[in-house]
Formats: C-alpha cells, structure tokens, sequence
C-alpha cells in the first residue's frame, strides 16, 4: 500500500492553529468588507439610479431597501424617504404605464430582466423621462428574494427626439406647401395645368380600365383681353379670381377637380358626373352664376357684364386614346360655343346650347 505519507501526500498539510484560523477568519471578514465597500463606492459614484427592493411570497415588489445617490437626485427624495417605502412609489409617481405590475410579476419569476421607458415626477413636481430596468436577485438556492432597479436618465434624448420630430414635422409643412405651390395656381388658388394633366392622365386610365365615361369642361372668359385693356391688370386679376371661386364652389366634390388652365382659360375633370344631361347642367349653373356677378364689362359685345363661353365632353376613354383628346374635344365645343354667340355652353359632337 506503500507509506501513508506517499499516499495522501496531496492531502498532507499541517493542520492550523487556532491562531491561524482566527488570523484567516479575519483576512476573510477584511476582504469582504473591502468588496462591500467597493460595491459601495461604485454604487455612490455612478450617474444610473439603483434601487433594491425586497418582494413578498407572490413575487410583487415589496419595499424600497436601497437607494444610491444618483437614484435620490433624479426622483428628488432623500434616502430617509424611500427607505423601507413601497415599492409603488414608483408607480405613483410615473405618469404613463408601459408595464404592469403583473408583467413585472411575470418576468421576474421567470428569472429574466424587464425594461420600459417612463415619465415619471419628481418630488419637485418636474417630469423627466427615464429608462427603468428591473432585475430579480436570487440566492444562493435559486430563491428570488429581492429586484434591483436601474433608473437611466433620457430627459435630453427623449428632448432631443421631440426636437426632431418636431423639425420634421416643420419639414413636412414646408415641403406640402412646396407641393401646393407647384400643383396650385398662386392667383386663383385652383390647381394649375400641370397638376390637371397629370391627374387627367390617370383617370383616363382608371376610367377605360372599368369603363366608366369621365366629363370635362372646358370653360373661356368673353373678351378677356378687351377687359383687362379697357379696366386694367388688377381688375382682371380681380374678376379671374371671382370666375374661379364660382366654378370651385360647383365643383367642390372630392371627385371633382378645378384648373386654371392658362390666361382666362379654365377647366374642369369630374369622375362623378358620368352622365351628359347632368353634367351639362352643372355646366349650365356655372356659367349662368358668373353672369349673375355682374361685373361691368363694356368691350364685350354679348353682354355688359363678365360672362363665359364653355364646352363639354363626356365618354369612355378608349383603348390607346390620348389624354389629350378630352381636353381638345372639350376645347373644340367651346370655341363652338363662341362662335354661336358666346355666354353659352356647347356639348362636343351635338353643340346643344344654353344660351343666356
């Protein structure tokens, strides 16, 4: 078996003095005390609030056992305050509830960690943003016995976040009255002939697609030129805006869509009038309305006052047919209409009139 020495020589040490054992027992208590101070210290020195709450048999958060320094300034409570307080502290000062305490429940009993951002109030009555993550703390048999929760301050994110929300927002602002002004006519604030093609393009398409008639009207002032020689820029600038709100107060459905088309020109795309008869009457009104504004004009020779000629078009767009082919059908019907005697709505093909 060979000496006993030989044998437990791994085993063979000296056995220690009851001296030794108390000098070791010492060394021990010094370095845990060193740790716990050091725990301290860091605890004290770092800018994230720590709070240590115990929890009851169900696993809720029980009571506030510690506090650092960083946790008593960003709630605004001493830690004679919050020591030994419940837990719910928090809650009651947190403004919104992104987590319940039932998740809160659930998470930790389940040895995992939960985070959530919150606006809480200070003792101060001040609202600050904070990160909250909350933590189990089990011992040494695995037995949850306590939360530990860190508290980051985002104030100057979260700021920081609504400043540029609120720059984008400015943005989007600027950039839709960008879009207005590039698809709006600046002096009668109708959509202009740019805006009007593109839109015309589309519904021909969505209009031959379900074989559905689309209507335009194309509608001229009377001697416009006559009456901004004889009265002046700014009343012709006037009676442009005045003939644009009559059409745009007829055909103010979402369906429908008002264009200044250049000069006195102006027309006018409905996707709700699938019908002749009654676009025509819609027509008819309009321009039986701008007459009744008698607006004094002396050079027209069909009436004394402002009054305008219109042509309309209404059908399926075909197959392969161009955009461009309702607006010159249109456009045909009103020259049609002034050739009659102006101040009267012309139907392409059929020049029925409402005279006036």
């Amino acid at each position: 078996w060979g000496s006993p020495s030989s044998t437990f020589a791994p085993l063979n040490k000296k056995l220690l003095s009851p001296t030794q054992i108390s000098r070791r027992a010492s060394t021990e208590q010094v370095i845990t005390m060193i740790e716990k101070e050091l725990l301290s210290a860091a605890l004290s020195a770092t800018s994230e609030g720590v709070i240590i709450a115990t929890v009851r048999h169900d696993n809720k958060p029980d009571r506030i056992i510690y506090g650092n320094r960083a946790f008593e300034k960003i709630i605004g409570f001493d830690n004679a305050s919050i020591i030994n307080h419940k837990y719910n502290l928090l809650e009651r000062l947190s403004k919104n509830t992104p987590v319940t305490e039932d998740e809160i429940v659930k998470a930790i009993t389940a040895g995992k960690s939960i985070q959530c951002i919150r606006k809480s109030q200070t003792k101060s009555g001040d609202y600050f943003w904070h990160e909250l993550s909350i933590s189990p703390v089990l011992d040494e048999s695995g037995t949850l016995t306590h939360i530990i929760g860190v508290l980051h301050n985002i104030n100057e994110r979260i700021h920081y976040q609504e400043k540029i929300e609120q720059q984008n927002l400015l943005l989007k602002r600027k950039n839709q009255q960008l879009d207005e002004l590039a698809s709006h006519d600046f002096l009668t604030t109708l959509y202009n002939r740019r805006f009007f093609d593109r839109e015309l393009t589309r519904l021909c398409a969505f209009h031959q697609r379900y074989q559905i008639p689309l209507s335009l009207a194309f509608f001229d002032i009377d001697y416009f030129k006559q009456y901004n020689d004889y009265y002046g820029h700014n009343a012709g600038d006037r009676a442009l805006r005045l003939v644009a709100e009559k059409i745009n107060q007829h055909f103010s459905r979402e369906a429908d869509i008002c264009a200044r088309y250049g000069g006195e020109e102006f027309v006018v795309l409905s996707a709700s009038d699938s019908n002749e008869a009654t676009f025509l009457k819609h027509v008819e009104a309009v321009r039986l309305n701008i007459e009744q504004l008698a607006i004094p004009h002396k050079k027209s020779t069909s009436a004394k006052v402002i009054t305008v000629s219109a042509g309309i078009y209404v059908a399926v767009p075909l197959r392969g047919m161009s955009p461009n082919y309702f607006t010159e059908e249109a456009d045909h019907a009103m020259y049609q209409a002034k050739q009659l005697g102006r101040n009267r709505v012309a139907v392409a093909r059929h020049i029925r009139m409402a005279s006036g």
